[in-house]
């Protein structure tokens, strides 16, 4: 492999990130790391369609190319020239460095196709199509399983000699989406400086929901501390559905902007919130974004990998990768991985989040919220 790229004069650079919006906005230290270390390189983030909010408006970030996976997935002629033109982009964009961030077969080919002298990339571990790891110049060793996706992102850039910088994740937010969720929110009767939690019960993968039941009591929980509850949901029709029928059968005691927000709104509206509780999901990784203090509920998902992120390693190891646990501001509730195991022996994809109590987790807000009204705390207990 070759040497260190830090301290050479390359002024352009092309990152593949071609997942989803949480591990977009969770790519975002990566993005710093390497502005930190060629503050004058033109830095181009390639990204899946749906994700390029968590990037647009980044200072890290000069240009963001999108590919367009439902012209993609339609097959035929529009496929080969989405393909094409995604190709040609790279080429004029002209990148000396291409890094992808994945262990992905698309990001590996575009990388080889960029034209880029160095291409950095991670060791495919026997993930995608043979011998891929051919098109890398500088390669990063196969991710330790619980190391999280923030830290494994780092990773792969240290492997060309770039070193962190702030660890946070950053998400541009601009007054024009402040002031929207501002009116949104007046409109929903919660005016400035009224005390409000965002609610996201949802998810579009639905393993990763809690009980309707819990929710509610959630909902129940807020509204008696004098918090009112705000419930949110992504836009497909499904999760507006849930999200309504989980405020209704709240008694009205949440108002709902469920499927009603863009990313960036959504941000904002957390932005302003006391508190943030919800299920794995990109709003959750948003939230941590913009510092808001977050309650997070796992189930067959590794927490290890996705806990909400403000710089601080939650520390899962072999012998403790789940359970119940706070770090900095936030919270992760999580039943231990014995639970885990022995839903997939059961066939249930939701094992772990229906053993989940409703005391668990209104435990953990009154923690969360008692703590930000503290001094900040830091334990990993």
């Amino acid at each position: 492999m070759a040497g260190s790229l830090l301290g050479r004069d390359l002024r352009s650079i092309a990152v593949f990130m071609l997942r989803h919006i949480g591990d977009t906005l969770l790519s975002t230290p990566t993005f710093h790391a390497l502005r930190a270390a060629f503050p004058s390189a033109r830095i181009l983030a390639v990204v899946n369609e749906g994700t390029q909010e968590m990037l647009d408006g980044n200072p890290d970030i000069d240009e963001i190319l999108v590919f367009h996976r439902r012209r993609r997935d339609g097959g035929g002629f529009g496929r080969w020239k989405e393909e094409a033109a995604m190709v040609r982009s790279l080429r004029a964009f002209g990148a000396e460095v291409a890094v992808n961030l994945t262990e992905g077969d698309r990001g590996a080919i575009l990388s080889a196709l960029s034209g880029a002298r160095h291409r950095v990339g991670v060791t495919p571990n026997r993930k995608g199509f043979l011998g891929k790891e051919i098109f890398f110049t500088h390669l990063c060793g196969p991710h330790d399983r619980y190391r999280h996706a923030v830290l494994r992102d780092l990773d792969v850039v240290a492997a060309a000699g770039i070193p962190p910088a702030d660890l946070r994740l950053r998400l541009s937010i601009s007054d024009e989406d402040r002031e929207k969720a501002a009116r949104i929110l007046l409109a929903a009767g919660i005016g400035a400086g009224h005390p409000f939690a965002v609610v996201q019960p949802t998810s579009r993968w639905t393993f990763k929901c809690w009980t309707e039941d819990g929710m509610v009591g959630v909902i129940s929980h807020l509204a008696d501390l004098g918090i009112a509850p705000v419930v949110t949901s992504g836009p497909a029709p499904v999760e507006v559905a849930q999200a309504e029928r989980i405020r209704e059968r709240a008694g009205g005691r949440a108002v709902s902007l469920a499927g009603r927000l863009s990313l960036k709104e959504l941000g904002a509206v957390i932005a302003s919130a006391r508190l943030f509780v919800g299920v794995d999901s990109a709003p959750m990784h948003v939230s941590a974004a913009v510092g808001t203090p977050t309650v997070a509920l796992f189930g067959p998902t590794g927490a290890f990998n996705w806990a909400p992120w403000e710089g601080i390693d939650w520390g899962y190891t072999p012998d403790r990768p789940a359970g119940t646990r706070h770090v900095g501001r936030h919270a992760v509730v999580q039943k231990e991985w014995d639970c885990l195991e022995r839903g997939k022996e059961e066939g249930r994809k939701n094992a772990g989040m229906e053993e989940i109590s409703l005391d668990q987790v209104t435990e953990a807000v009154d923690r969360v919220l008692a703590a930000a009204a503290g001094p900040m705390i830091g334990d990993a207990s």
